[in-house]
Parts: C-alpha cells; structure tokens; sequence
C-alpha cells in the first residue's frame, strides 16, 4: 500500500510503498547517482596518472586545460550523484523539490547538449558517409565512449528528473 505525504512547508509530496512508480523513480535515480561517480571516479584515475580510456599516449597532464576540466569534474560528478540520490532518499525531503527537479533537469539538459555534436557524426558513420577507419583515435574516443556516456547521464538524469517529478506532483504549476 502506498501513503501520500505532503510537507507544505517544502512543497514535497513524498509516495512510500512498492509502487512501479515508485521502482523507476529509484532504478533511475541510482542509475543517475551510478553515472556520476564512475564518471567522478574515472576522473580520479586520470587526476593520478592512469591514461586507460584516452586516446593512445595522452595524458591529462599533456595540457592545462584537460587537467582544471579533470580537478572540476570530480567534485561536480560527486555532486550529480548526490542530487540524484536526493531524488529518491528519505534525506532528499530536506530540500525543496522545485531546487531538486531544476538541478535534475539542467544536469539533464547540459548531458544531452554535451552529446548534441557528436551525434551528427553518428548520423553520418550510420549513413555510410564516413566510417570508423576515418577517425582520428581522437575522434573515435570522443564519438564511441566519450559523448555516448554523456548521453548516457542525460537520459538517466532526465529519467530520474521526470520520475521525481510524477512522484511529487501536487498539481502546481511546471515544477
């Protein structure tokens, strides 16, 4: 049986029970929260000196700009994962959910716009108007692991966003 909380203090409608709703609202947030700390943990790797998942012989040390991305995207990762946590974590009721569903919606949005360039590369390799052999190893890093995790992320983050959304709704305006 599921029972419906409201807080109209923090605007928060919180749903307890076994519901389908309720299994998606957590599948994707903890897929969400997954996706950030192996993107925050895979960072780490690099930030120590680990170059698996480059491209062949790149380091982050080789340029100033990849090594401060590398130092931001660790702490920014760990955040994501917390917020996606948020949606879905009893402790997550501590914060408004207008604040939850923005941050998951814009961690959303900037994945998939991350991803939006690379996508016409997809386009063009599944059109046979370019093939793999063409790539730089450069390019094929960025098109077959780097942008697809970013979408990845996006899909998730949206996922869990949405769920968060349904779960909580009180009727209210977009949010």
């Amino acid at each position: 049986m599921t029972t419906r909380v409201i807080d109209p203090t923090r605007h928060n409608v919180v749903h307890r029970g076994g519901t389908g709703r309720s299994r998606l609202r957590t599948g994707a947030a903890y897929a969400a929260a997954g996706w950030g700390v192996l993107f925050a943990l895979v960072h780490v790797y690099w930030l120590a000196g680990g170059r698996a998942g480059l491209p062949s012989g790149q380091s982050i040390f080789d340029s100033t700009a990849l090594l401060v991305i590398d130092v931001i995207a660790i702490p920014v990762s760990f955040a994501a994962a917390a917020l996606a946590l948020a949606l879905t974590r009893p402790w997550g009721g501590r914060f408004r959910r207008r604040t939850l569903l923005t941050g998951a919606w814009a961690a959303a949005v900037l994945m998939v716009v991350h991803a939006l360039p690379t996508m016409i590369d997809w386009v063009a390799l599944a059109a046979g108007e370019r093939t793999a052999g063409e790539l730089t190893a450069e390019e094929r890093f960025v098109t077959f692991l780097y942008e697809p995790w970013f979408l990845a992320g996006g899909i998730l983050f949206a996922l869990a966003a949405f769920a968060h959304r349904r779960a909580t709704r009180l009727g209210t305006g977009p949010f």
